[in-house]
């Protein structure tokens, strides 16, 4: 069988790939929705992200150019050439070609300044994309707990009526009081108006986190995945030497530097001069042809204060840098120190709240359900505990979704993801 016969399947075969692989990119509109997959596609469509790498690659692109040498130059002179005659009819022709090249290790050096600028780029395309997803973890977070929110009140609301019924019943039989009923009313008012403002705030969420995604803010974003358990990352130290290694700014601090160091190196070798090499082929009306070859070189000597002002400049810059070094260290060690700091903070309070506050309070609730039931107990009572139990449901999820977004932070101040597995 001929290949021209397969090239049908092997057509349908590929369209079938690439439309899987379009709809393997896409976020769904309706389900769970994961953060690893969100991040994923922040990675793929964030357009601040797609600059940086551009700005990344430019900058890997200039090396090869400052290494370089200059482009030669082609000239032609024409001596005692009468106006009448032909050009070829001069006493004498000359064609010349000249290069200059610059003393030995200069052009090394600013390719090696050149490259030490690529890399300081691709720090800051890697810190734009640490500060890019961990907007997109946050805005992540802030719509999981505008759903979070809306089942409490959903949940709520429920409850607010089967006590507004309980109340007009207590009321009708003559065992209740009219402002009983008319406090349940209120209170199931209240916590609709809650349903609908938390209802724009999702919408609000939505379109930040879909702004962020580069997608338009109406298009719809599935549930976030509730987060897993919370443990905290540590020690310190560990923390500390993993952002020694992985913070990007520390690296573009130090490539800084060791551009600079360059650059002092190439300040010392501009007290050296650079050659220019030039051959000439000579035509002749009058006697033989032949060739000629010049050299000349620059005199940086007479002008020396002006190299011995570059020098002194790029010491400066050396010692500069070192210092923003020094600073930059600093600054990543408070920010993983601080970090951490929030994330305890957030793990203590999630925890307090999960394990002692929330089944107290749905305690709490029952007992003061089955109270105003038996008439022990006044309505007024009974709201104060279903806000109780609303409430804590409420800071229980702040918890969780503080806790996410300190991570996020924490994260970022490491300068990489760490693993939810491990345990302190």
């Amino acid at each position: 069988m001929r290949l021209h016969r397969h090239i049908p399947c092997i057509t349908a075969a590929l369209a079938a790939l690439a439309v899987a692989l379009a709809r393997a990119d896409e976020l769904p509109a309706t389900g769970s929705l994961p953060v690893s997959d969100v991040v994923a596609y922040a990675r793929a469509h964030n357009p601040e992200l797609e600059a940086a790498r551009q700005r990344e690659a430019a900058a890997r692109a200039v090396p090869a150019q400052a290494a370089a040498w200059d482009d030669p130059t082609l000239g032609a002179e024409s001596w005692n050439s009468p106006r009448a005659t032909p050009y070829d009819g001069a006493d004498n022709n000359i064609l010349k070609l000249s290069q200059r090249l610059p003393f030995p290790g200069k052009l090394g050096l600013k390719g090696r300044m050149a490259s030490r600028d690529a890399d300081m780029a691709a720090a800051e395309a890697r810190a734009t994309e640490l500060g890019v997803l961990e907007a997109v973890k946050q805005a992540y977070w802030d719509l999981w707990l505008a759903d979070r929110h809306l089942a409490v009140y959903t949940r709520d609301l429920e409850l607010a009526r089967e006590l507004a019924a309980g109340a007009a019943e207590r009321y009708a039989a003559g065992a209740g009081r009219q402002p009983d009923v008319l406090r349940a009313a209120v209170e199931q008012t209240h916590i609709a108006t809650r349903l609908v403002t938390t209802r724009l705030e999702r919408e609000r969420a939505a379109a930040r986190l879909n702004e962020l995604l580069s997608r338009g803010p109406e298009e719809p974003l599935g549930t976030p995945v509730d987060p897993g358990p919370a443990h905290v990352p540590g020690p310190l130290d560990r923390l500390l030497a993993l952002a020694r290694e992985h913070h990007p700014e520390l690296a573009e601090r130090a490539a800084a530097v060791a551009r600079e160091k360059d650059d002092v190196a190439l300040a010392r070798r501009g007290y050296l001069p650079d050659f220019d090499l030039t051959f000439e082929r000579f035509y002749n009306r009058v006697g033989r042809d032949g060739y000629g070859a010049m050299i000349a070189m620059t005199l940086p000597l007479p002008f020396k204060y002006r190299r011995d002002a570059a020098l002194d400049e790029a010491h400066a810059r050396l010692a500069s840098e070192e210092a923003m070094r020094r600073r930059a260290e600093d600054r990543t060690a408070a920010a993983v120190k601080g970090a951490l700091a929030t994330l305890q903070a957030a793990a203590a309070e999630r925890e307090l709240l999960a394990g002692t506050h929330l089944p107290q309070a749905e305690q709490s609730f029952a007992a003061s359900r089955d109270a105003y039931a038996a008439g022990d107990l006044d309505f007024t009572a009974l709201v104060d505990s279903l806000r109780t139990i609303e409430s804590t449901h409420l800071e229980h999820h702040e918890a969780a979704a503080a806790f996410e977004k300190a991570w996020a932070s924490l994260e970022t101040a490491v300068g990489g993801e760490l693993p939810r597995e491990d345990h302190p």
